[in-house]
């Protein structure tokens, strides 16, 4: 395991400096962390994101995979130029990587890397991938909740996420059975998250849904 990820770094490595010369990658709207940068890169990377947490500490978020444009694999490389230690942790990708950023969400010290990814066309699916990191730099992967049935009524993807007070939001509009497609007639649905112990708690902002 050690080897490929050396390899994978060093082909990430070369990428890089292969993409240089190529016009810089359209970062996502909104960006939810300013201090992430986008870099150009070429294949078979896809997405790369440096998040500085702190300095000395930075995340880098990056996505490959060759023959699909929907599936592939992401990894997130920690770098602790300060002590000198560095770890990698990876996983399955569905979907393409709209933003990446980093949040405390439960205050406890730890960041969380956030990782948003979206599948194509209409009736787009929203995907979270999401890592608390302690100091040491072991990386704990976080479950990001699944619609319930009430929340699934009318759902079709279109799904924009925010930071409001520190909680991650998600809106999404809301169709109705008779509906044409990208015509909405439902209004729009409002979640908001928060983080406790490690476990993602969801509630609907009624207030705020038209």
């Amino acid at each position: 395991m050690r080897t490929t990820v050396f390899s994978v770094i060093g082909l990430f490595s070369a990428a890089l400096l292969a993409g240089c010369t190529s016009s810089d990658e359209k970062k996502s709207e909104p960006v939810l962390n300013p201090a992430a940068t986008a870099t150009a890169i070429t294949e078979p990377f896809r997405y790369h994101r440096a998040i500085e947490v702190r300095p000395g500490l930075t995340f880098d978020v990056l996505s490959w995979g060759r023959g699909s444009e929907t599936t592939g694999a992401f990894m997130i490389l920690r770098s602790d130029s300060t002590n000198l230690k560095y770890r990698s942790t990876t996983g399955e990708l569905d979907g393409k990587i709209v933003d990446a950023w980093n949040m405390d969400m439960d205050s406890d010290g730890n960041p969380e890397i956030f990782i948003h990814a979206e599948g194509e066309g209409e009736g787009s699916h929203l995907n979270m991938y999401v890592y608390e990191f302690n100091e040491s730099g072991s990386s704990q992967k976080l479950t990001f909740p699944g619609l319930s049935t009430s929340s699934k009524k009318g759902y079709k993807g279109q799904d924009s996420i925010f930071i409001n007070d520190g909680k991650l939001r998600r809106q999404f509009p809301v169709y109705e059975e008779t509906d044409a497609p990208n015509k909405p007639g439902g209004g729009k649905k409002l979640l908001e998250y928060s983080l406790r112990n490690n476990s993602f708690i969801v509630k609907e902002v009624k207030e705020e849904n038209k």
